[in-house]
């Protein structure tokens, strides 16, 4: 709020000092004393002005975004290299970024699971997002190279990640791996791999992502933990 009300400020004298020219230095001095006098004895005028600026900041940051969904659509929704669950046909497309040391994506996993068991018209994206340190970085490089490597056993590794409860080292990351049956040292992590964590960076940073989960459908982004019923209905909407 402190920083809106200077921006709000600073805008209103910017606009004076453009004007300023024209008004010598009494006649500068009477108007910036006016207008604090107006704003003093009716803040609901700088309320006012601070919603507007909102709006139009909100604005253009939905309009930012359909643009990078219209641009980015085959990066998103398309890639081969991205893991899937549900109905690879599915009718409606969600990319999901999540990371396996976020506690909010631990809460969310389960109800997007249970969602795509329910609704064969979903599928859902994962866009592995490693924000959260070195070891999300870790478990992703090792989930997507499960992924390349032992495909059949990518949904697996990738719950049993997703479900342990705190932070990951890479004593649990690797424990994972072999409760399904994978050798740590066997699975390489290749350039492609790394190429596909930054893209999904990237991707992310271009939609105004900025934590984990998101929820991206074809046409809106979803930013935060987004619950069942909330969810349900978005799809139904789009069906």
């Amino acid at each position: 709020m402190k920083k809106t009300l200077i921006l709000t400020a600073a805008l209103m004298l910017s606009s004076l000092n453009l004007q300023a020219k024209a008004l010598d230095d009494q006649q500068t001095q009477e108007v910036r004393e006016l207008i604090h006098k107006t704003l003093v004895e009716n803040p609901e005028i700088l309320v006012e002005a601070i919603n507007v600026l909102k709006k139009r900041e909100v604005a253009a940051q939905q309009k930012a975004e359909k643009q990078v969904l219209k641009t980015r659509h085959k990066e998103l929704f398309e890639n081969p290299a991205n893991p899937i669950i549900g109905n690879p046909e599915g009718k409606v497309a969600i990319a999901y970024f999540g990371d396996y040391n976020c506690g909010f994506c631990k809460r969310q996993d389960p109800i997007l699971m249970k969602i795509v068991e329910e609704n064969p018209d979903v599928k859902i994206i994962i866009k592995e997002l490693p924000v959260l340190g070195p070891q999300s970085r870790e478990a992703a490089e090792m989930a997507l190279a499960t992924f390349k490597q032992h495909k059949d056993k990518y949904l697996a590794v990738n719950k049993r990640l997703m479900s342990k409860p705190g932070k990951h080292t890479s004593g649990s990351i690797k424990a994972a791996l072999k409760a399904e049956g994978i050798d740590p040292k066997t699975l390489k992590v290749d350039e492609s791999v790394n190429q596909q964590l930054d893209e999904n960076l990237r991707l992310a940073q271009e939609l105004g992502i900025r934590g984990t989960p998101a929820l991206v459908f074809t046409d809106e982004v979803l930013k935060g933990l987004m619950e069942e019923d909330v969810l349900k209905a978005m799809i139904k909407q789009r069906l």
